[in-house]
């Protein structure tokens, strides 16, 4: 039997979305804030700055664990950060109805290519302070493993994929269940099939294979804090690609002082940092990060 997931509190802030109705952030907070039984109305402390945290495909408030590991330790070292969980908006909420002077997005798994996506593309949105890369890994290089292994045509994937998109169906048909892995069982339009799968799609930020050129052009167009801190285990990750080679190429690409010195492999980690050893070094160089990177760089960005 499984462990059923633990019970954690959280403050839901209603936000004013264009793309989802009813859109809320949560925000977590600290259990002994709340009353026995529960009022409707904590008192929570108001915090002064944000960690917004982006989950992969999949994923929901339970799923990665270790973003409470980090909260927990945040509210003894940083009880000024508040962990919150279209991403412009939020940072626009945070900064304008919250009054929240730095905000730091932390991208989990295709997280961290939203993460990648909102710092490197020209765009109205407010800029944030800083981005935390837990997990980043290659769509394409995890997944044509996959499919190989279940005897599933990649390019028979792609082709589909393609034509779905080219005849303007790309956001609304999803892809068939013979054209992905055995036991994917999250929904993917075919659109988002090719922002994944394919070479140069919208999420292929971490391929190992991407060109010096291109590397240079995500890389270097970068301008709030990088934290990079992938898995050593991370099972979703092919053998042959040196990770600490990678996360170098991309540092050097960076910018002087962009990529923080605390970049860096969580030992023994796999993909969700399942492990408490894991959990606790992340949660220790994330505070760093916040700390050393992050408050002492200035002043929040505008929003």
């Amino acid at each position: 039997m499984s462990t059923p997931a633990p019970i954690f509190p959280v403050l839901a802030h209603d936000y004013n979305s264009t793309l989802v109705q009813h859109a809320c952030i949560y925000e977590l907070i600290p259990p002994d804030t709340l009353s026995s039984p529960p009022s409707s109305t904590p008192d929570v402390p108001k915090k002064k700055h944000a960690l917004v945290f982006i989950g992969g495909l999949g994923d929901g408030p339970h799923t990665v664990p270790v973003i409470r590991a980090v909260a927990g330790l945040m509210g003894e070292q940083l009880p000024e950060w508040a962990d919150v969980v279209e991403i412009g908006e939020v940072v626009s909420y945070l900064r304008r109805q919250l009054g929240r002077s730095k905000v730091v997005l932390m991208g989990h798994s295709t997280g961290c290519q939203d993460c990648m996506e909102y710092v490197t593309k020209r765009h109205d949105a407010p800029e944030v302070d800083g981005i935390i890369l837990q997990g980043p890994v290659s769509g394409r290089e995890g997944l044509v493993p996959l499919l190989e292994q279940d005897e599933r045509d990649y390019e028979a994937s792609l082709a589909h994929a393609k034509r779905l998109v080219e005849e303007g169906k790309g956001d609304d048909e999803y892809m068939p269940r013979s054209l992905l892995p055995v036991g994917w069982n999250n929904p993917v339009t075919a659109y988002r099939w090719l922002s994944l799968a394919s070479v140069g799609g919208d999420d292929d930020y971490f391929s190992s294979d991407l060109p010096d050129e291109r590397v240079a052009e995500i890389w270097g167009g970068i301008e709030a804090k990088v934290l990079i801190v992938p898995s050593e285990k991370d099972e979703h990750v092919p053998r042959h690609i040196d990770v600490p080679k990678l996360v170098g190429r991309w540092t050097a690409a960076c910018k002087p002082g962009v990529a923080s010195k605390l970049s860096g492999l969580i030992v023994g980690a796999n993909h969700r940092v399942e492990y408490p050893e894991g959990q606790q070094w992340l949660a220790e160089r994330v505070v760093r990060f916040l700390r050393e990177d992050i408050v002492t760089s200035g002043e929040g960005r505008e929003g």
